[in-house]
């Protein structure tokens, strides 16, 4: 048998080949609560495309908000609502959109029940502040999200929350604004300065976060930071995950950069210190609230 003698060069190389195999990270646990369907994002760009039209369960089967993580430490008892689409149902037909879409009608029954039932809209940062410093918040006090920045919510939603002057927090994956079905910056600007709507980090293009690398992670949440101060002058202390999916490795990245909470997807209307880096949300679609125990 022959034996190959290896050069130095090629030697160096399977010694770096080695090292590299032998020390990659461990897999770490990854929170998924969305049952949305993912594929593969855009590739950075100055506007990037919008992510692929996101896919959940039938939005008109009510979840209840049944808590699902451990309560502990100091908790209150505050309901996020969670939304997507606020559009006529013939459009979210045409757009293959109803999984997410709440009609402008049903929208405006939310809200009018709100306000006749005296529920008090607050943001996602008083939330945040209240549990961080053990305060209380005014009675029935409830917390409107709404995700991914679609154009429609301008369009239908916006006219509705000013008639009735509620509270709703905004979150946005900066990447995508500006593209067909999404909103533009002025909107955004609008809206925010209406005093009505907080916009929030949602990342640059709605990714995954929980299986992402650190580079990954890092240029998502730092490039989507820089786009909302750059552009509506305010820096967000709030963030929600895409798909709701997270690790360890996503909390203490967002921790570090002065996330003071973050939002999950995992229904719950109990709000808890212990889980600020998860805060419960409920999504609701087209039923009355009473219908999500409300």
């Amino acid at each position: 048998m022959r034996i190959l003698k290896l050069t130095p060069v090629i030697s160096a190389i399977f010694i770096v080949f080695l090292v590299a195999l032998l020390t990659q990270p461990k897999s770490m646990p990854v929170t998924q609560t969305y049952s949305e369907q993912e594929s593969p994002l855009p590739s950075p760009s100055t506007i990037p495309s919008p992510s692929p039209k996101l896919q959940s369960k039938s939005s008109s089967t009510p979840i209840l908000g049944a808590a699902t993580a451990q309560q502990s430490g100091f908790c209150l008892r505050v309901p996020l609502l969670l939304y997507h689409h606020i559009q006529p149902i013939s459009i979210a037909q045409q757009e293959g959109e109803t999984n997410l879409t709440v009609s402008p009608e049903y929208f405006e029954n939310h809200l009018a029940y709100l306000a006749s039932t005296g529920y008090t809209t607050i943001t996602v940062e008083q939330l945040a502040s209240a549990l961080l410093n053990h305060q209380s918040l005014p009675p029935k006090s409830i917390v409107i999200t709404m995700d991914d920045g679609y154009q429609d919510i301008y369009t239908y939603a916006y006219p509705i929350i000013q008639k009735y002057r509620v509270l709703v927090n905004l979150m946005i994956p900066t990447g995508l604004m500006g593209n067909p079905g999404y909103l533009d910056w002025g909107q955004l600007k609008e809206m925010a300065g209406s005093g009505l709507a907080f916009p929030y980090n949602h990342t640059w293009s709605h990714a995954s976060l929980g299986k992402a690398s650190p580079e990954k992670i890092e240029f998502e949440v730092i490039t989507a930071q820089h786009q909302l101060e750059e552009q509506l002058g305010k820096r967000a202390s709030i963030f929600a995950y895409p798909y709701g999916s997270e690790n360890s490795l996503v909390v203490e990245f967002l921790k570090s950069h002065g996330f003071i909470a973050a939002l999950s997807t995992i229904p719950g209307f109990t709000q808890c210190d212990s889980f600020i880096m998860s805060i419960h949300r409920n999504r609701v679609g087209n039923a009355p609230l009473t219908s999500y125990g409300l």
